[in-house]
């Protein structure tokens, strides 16, 4: 606002006076005391203000002013300036009655009296705020330019005049370095001698605007790549005056635009790719899909994509809600079965991605793909394997913390919970007090953190307090950094076995004291085997000895028999002759008595001799009848002597098979010690390795 000498206006003359009705028709005016008290204000400024005269007249300044300001030392000084004397001018913030902020470019005009003393204060003003808001937008445009792109002047000769930081810093310049290179300096030589470069500048020189991308040099010489705007400023006249550049540094975005190129063209030589209209019609495949598929590009062109598919897969809603939300620009991926030309069935682990033009809107699909028939197929067959497994075995998984994910209906079985009241529990309440208080069971789980695989015999607790054996191994899962994620447990009830091994234990344990008493009751055998056998050699010489004493013995006996029958035959010699002299003398004494007394000594004679032959008759018959007894005696002995010594045959054939017999029961008994023993120590390895697998 061009400055206006108000107080001369104010005390001037008349052509003053209708300076000052101008200037109170042109702008708004409010005068105040020397203290800031409002004493009067034009029709402008209470319009502009929102406030009436009756409102305004007798308020002090401050009204109009932010509460902040009004309070600060600025404010004050302000206002003994102006009670000075001095005048004030610039760009004002103040309030409307309605809250409303405005912009007044003002100047604070002290009318003074006679002496120079001040009577009162005039401020005049303009509204400036719409201005105040475009220059802000501006400068604000520009300071956004200035901190989001590298910015720099040129002379129209090239040489640079002015730069940013984002320029210094990308270029590599000390500040004020800039000014001693041109544009020239910032290119590669060889561009800076083609005739490019001359028309490249000659039409910047001629005002022409021009953009792209663009290689540059840095200090250092190394490659920089810019995205650039290069337009002329222009003089009053309309004539180029000077070369301005805004320029963003693309050099890491070209290398990644190169690296995704790169990863482009690398995904067209790994991948099988193709794309599709909106509609799934084929635009166009390249040779990988080709191949895979068996067809040529010809025979598939302008196909849809239902061509590869299933007849059963393009009948249901979920193949158009497919189609519809790739048109949308939402992006599928996964496992896809699809069929070949020969009808051959393929998998692919494919993505579907739909490509945006500038306005975010999908133009086109581009579908990336990987053979994955073969992988499928193992991933069939492993998961046919897990789930047989899954069916054979109680299988539990956990977090690193040991607190339960999932368990299958084998392992709830086996450990009488229900699934709701295990998830989320720590898999100590499987084990007993004594064993979660341990530090095996800390190692235990230390070590599964760690990724350390664990198997074996575990004893655990089932629902109201069961004990429980099973044989199980705890496997760590890791994910695609190695580290471990969850562990999952695959096990099998053992109780039975367990306790059946207990069992076997026990009884081995009993076994071997039986058999330890009878390796001992075996060396008693032995020992009186060892002694048997020794009487029975004993009894057999004995007997032997016996067999031959009753041989010479019944010879003997029979020799007395013989003798016996000799001696029995004379008796009866005898015999004869007594009774023959008996019968001599019984006719002696006959003839006696025919004698008479010449008879009578030799009947007395033959008496004698008669009674004689009588008593040696009686003798021979008591002497045979004896001579009968013992011979009836001695055959009886001779009979009972050879029984004798056929039972002393049989004894020391008896003895003889005794003797075979103990030798065989002390070989057997020495044999059935050595089977003893090794019946112990079998029975003891038994035990053993039962506690051990215990």
């Amino acid at each position: 606002m061009e400055k206006v000498d108000v107080a001369n206006a104010i005390s001037g003359d008349a052509s003053d006076r209708q300076t000052l009705l101008a200037i109170d028709q042109a702008f708004a005016m409010i005068e105040f005391d020397t203290a800031g008290t409002i004493l009067r204000a034009n029709t402008r400024f209470l319009d502009l203000m929102g406030y009436t005269a009756e409102e305004l007249i007798g308020q002090h300044h401050s009204l109009l002013c932010e509460r902040q300001y009004a309070n600060s030392a600025s404010y004050r000084t302000l206002w003994e300036s102006l009670a000075k004397g001095d005048e004030q001018q610039g760009e004002f913030c103040r309030r409307c009655k309605d809250g409303r902020q405005v912009w007044l470019q003002a100047s604070y005009n002290p009318v003074k009296d006679d002496d120079g003393a001040t009577l009162r204060v005039v401020k005049i003003a303009m509204d400036v705020t719409q201005q105040r808001l475009e220059a802000l937008a501006a400068a604000g445009k520009l300071a956004a330019i200035e901190n989001a792109q590298a910015m720099v002047e040129f002379d129209l000769s090239g040489r640079i005049t002015a730069a940013n930081d984002l320029f210094r810093a990308m270029k590599g310049f000390e500040p004020g370095q800039e000014c001693n290179f041109t544009h020239r300096d910032l290119c590669d030589p060889a561009f800076v001698k083609t005739d490019e470069y001359a028309k490249f500048w000659d039409r910047l020189v001629k005002g022409e605007a021009i953009s792209g991308t663009f290689k540059r040099r840095s200090l250092s010489g190394a490659d920089v790549w810019i995205q650039a705007s290069y337009a002329a400023i222009l003089d009053l006249t309309g004539k180029p005056r000077r070369i301005v550049q805004f320029a963003h540094d693309i050099t890491e975005q070209r290398r990644r635009d190169a690296e995704s190129e790169g990863k482009v063209r690398a995904i067209e030589r790994a991948q099988a790719v193709i794309e599709f209209d909106l509609q799934g019609n084929v635009l166009d495949a390249n040779a990988n899909f080709l191949d895979l598929m068996g067809y040529h590009i010809e025979e598939i062109r302008g196909r849809h994509h239902r061509i590869f598919c299933d007849v059963s897969a393009i009948q249901g809603e979920e193949y158009r809600n497919f189609w519809e939300n790739l048109g949308r620009g939402e992006f599928e991926t996964g496992e896809f079965k699809r069929l070949r030309k020969d009808g051959r069935e393929v998998w692919i682990q494919a993505s579907y991605n739909p490509i945006m033009d500038t306005s975010g809107k999908p133009v086109k699909i581009v579908k990336f793909a990987s053979d994955v028939t073969e992988e499928k197929l193992r991933s069939n067959e492993f998961s046919a394997k897990v789930d047989a497994i899954g069916r054979s075995l109680a299988t539990i998984e956990f977090d690193l913390d040991g607190k339960v994910i999932t368990a299958n209906d084998n392992f709830l079985r086996t450990i009488g919970y229900s699934l709701r009241e295990i998830v989320g529990q720590h898999h100590s309440m499987f084990c007993s007090p004594d064993y979660i208080r341990s530090s095996d069971y800390r190692d235990f789980w230390m070590k599964l953190n760690a990724g350390q695989f664990h198997s074996g015999r575990f004893h655990r607790v089932g629902k109201y307090d069961r004990d429980i054996w099973i044989q199980a191994t705890y496997n760590p899962i890791f994910d695609l950094t190695g580290n471990p994620v969850r562990i999952v447990k695959y096990a099998f009830d053992i109780t039975e076995q367990v306790q059946m091994e207990t069992a076997i234990t026990e009884r081995a344990h009993e076994m071997n004291l039986l058999s330890t008493q009878l390796c001992k009751s075996i060396t008693e055998i032995t020992g009186s085997t060892d002694q048997a056998l020794s009487l029975s050699l004993q009894t057999r010489v004995n007997a032997e000895q016996g067999e031959t004493t009753l041989g010479s013995a019944i010879e003997s006996i029979e020799l007395i028999q013989k003798s016996a029958t000799s001696i029995s035959e004379i008796v009866r010699i005898i015999s004869e002759i007594a009774g023959q002299t008996n019968l001599l003398a019984f006719n002696a004494e006959i003839e006696a008595a025919r004698a008479g007394e010449h008879g009578v000594g030799f009947s007395v004679v033959a008496g004698e001799v008669r009674k004689l032959a009588e008593r040696s008759s009686a003798a021979a018959r008591d002497i045979s009848r004896l001579i009968d007894q013992s011979n009836a005696q001695v055959g009886e002995g001779t009979n009972r002597s050879r029984m004798a010594r056929n039972a002393f045959s049989e004894i020391v054939s008896s003895v003889q098979q005794t003797n075979a017999a103990i030798e065989a029961i002390t070989r057997l008994a020495a044999n059935q010690a050595q089977l003893t023993e090794n019946v112990v120590g079998q029975i003891s390895r038994l035990s053993a390795t039962t506690n051990i697998a215990a």
